[in-house]
């Protein structure tokens, strides 16, 4: 995007590849408004996949959005990225949702451990709904959970296009020129959720340490030598 500085653009093409793909290309759901006003549950609201998902949620799709965010810094985050609703992942998500308002959600974007939240996910979506996640599982899925109600899951990975040599490897090429577009002309936004400074050990050690932490708000950056 020309209206981005390097470490802004840097943040951008692996996420914003992944959450295009899982919403619009494994969802199937419309980027041109055509399920404007059906919800998205999206867990993991405020890392560097979901931080793009949200923004691309509301401004393609018009979906509504709730998203996950465990502190109220992340919430804020979420909500100023377009989130309709915020709930805490680490509670009763389909608790929450009915709070809500919320009996079932029409989609389900998991960004995060997908092995915890299976379950929720499956009470939560609605009859032929779908879940998307990107998180490998390390346990087994009860995924006969999803049958009665004919509700489907898929997984995203950015890779596969490229690991396949697929026909349609060219998408990748094209969904990031629209999101550069996009951010061009105010609709979208870089997701940097912080600049570390320099790349050099100490701050690889240091970002490292962030991410494994697991408290991360959008995405960190390193710029230069």
């Amino acid at each position: 995007p020309a209206s981005l500085d390097f470490p802004q653009a840097a943040a951008l093409p692996l996420t914003a590849i992944t959450a295009w793909e899982a919403m619009f290309d494994r969802l199937r759901i419309s980027p041109k408004g055509e399920d404007a006003g059906k919800s998205v549950l999206i867990i993991g609201g405020a890392g560097g996949v979901g931080s793009i998902g949200i923004q691309l949620a509301k401004v393609l799709a018009g979906l509504t959005v709730i998203a996950t965010a465990s502190r109220p810094e992340s919430e804020a985050w979420c909500r100023g990225l377009g989130a309709d609703h915020t709930i805490d992942h680490h509670g009763d998500i389909p608790a929450q949702l009915r709070a809500l308002g919320f009996a079932h959600v029409d989609f389900v974007l998991c960004f995060n451990d997908t092995d915890r939240h299976f379950n929720a996910m499956a009470e939560a979506i609605a009859p032929q709904g779908t879940i998307c996640t990107i998180v490998e599982n390390t346990g087994p899925l009860a995924i006969s959970a999803l049958k009665n109600k004919s509700a489907g899951f898929v997984w995203e990975l950015m890779f596969t296009r490229a690991m396949f040599q697929t026909p349609d490897m060219i998408a990748q090429h094209r969904l990031l020129n629209e999101v550069a577009r996009l951010i061009d002309a105010g609709k979208l936004r870089t997701t940097v959720g912080d600049n570390l400074g320099t790349i050099n050990a100490a701050n690889l050690r240091r970002a490292h340490a962030l991410l494994e932490g697991g408290r991360t708000i959008g995405k960190l950056v390193l710029s230069g030598f």
